[in-house]
């Protein structure tokens, strides 16, 4: 099992945590990830064969027993000690990070609380541990053309927001003929709100109550 755990730093699974439920993981250190390097990300895996692969194609292709010698057509995969130095910086936060972005998502809960017979909230099961690396909505009615209506008003606002991700199989290079209606469904109906540690509970409120008249002028 490969595990995509691009945006998961910290989460669990059955007190378990990602990285290290599969063979190997792949986690993202973007600027806007809880931990970051700026760009680039890690590969975690507990199969020794497979990490010096996976050193072989990160260095280049070159063989480590022999000096310039490349056995393989490898990549420039290389973090620099920069980039390795302020995301170990930055890991011995994030616990501190994990937590006020909890906080956060329960100023989210309470404000957006009179929202939900029009929105869905995120819920998490008892045997996970959710790290919200973004608060996501979904409108409980309505199209893709509706929930972009929404956000154009909260952009007039001056409050950021993004759709959620597109389902693979409606991706150009991954397209597939299989109906995959509820995946559909939630898509076009997904907003990711706000979700940073300098965020305010004023902010959130405010964010809270524009998202209310969006909702009623869509």
């Amino acid at each position: 099992m490969l595990e995509d755990a691009a945006e998961a730093h910290g989460a669990t699974v059955n007190g378990k945590k990602v990285g290290g439920l599969g063979k190997c993981a792949t986690f993202s250190f973007y600027g806007n990830k809880i931990v970051t390097t700026g760009e680039g990300g890690m590969i975690t895996t507990n199969d020794s064969e497979l990490a010096a692969r996976l050193r072989l194609f990160r260095g280049q292709g070159m063989d480590p027993e022999r000096r310039y010698w490349f056995p393989v057509v490898g990549y420039n995969y290389r973090m620099t000690n920069i980039q390795a130095a302020i995301g170990l910086a930055q890991m011995e936060a994030i616990e501190q990070a994990i937590s006020e972005r909890d906080r956060l998502a329960q100023w989210y809960n309470q404000a957006l609380a009179p929202l939900q017979s029009q929105i869905v909230l995120p819920s998490c099961q008892p045997w996970a541990r959710q790290v919200f690396w973004m608060y996501n909505i979904f409108l409980r009615e309505g199209t893709e053309q509706r929930r972009d209506a929404v956000m154009r008003y909260l952009d007039s606002q001056g409050i950021e927001t993004r759709p959620v991700f597109y389902p693979m199989h409606v991706l150009p290079p991954y397209a597939q003929p299989s109906q995959f209606p509820v995946a559909d469904l939630w898509a076009q109906r997904g907003i990711n709100l706000p979700t940073h540690q300098a965020l305010t509970e004023d902010d959130v409120h405010r964010i809270a109550d524009c998202l209310g008249k969006a909702l009623v002028n869509a």
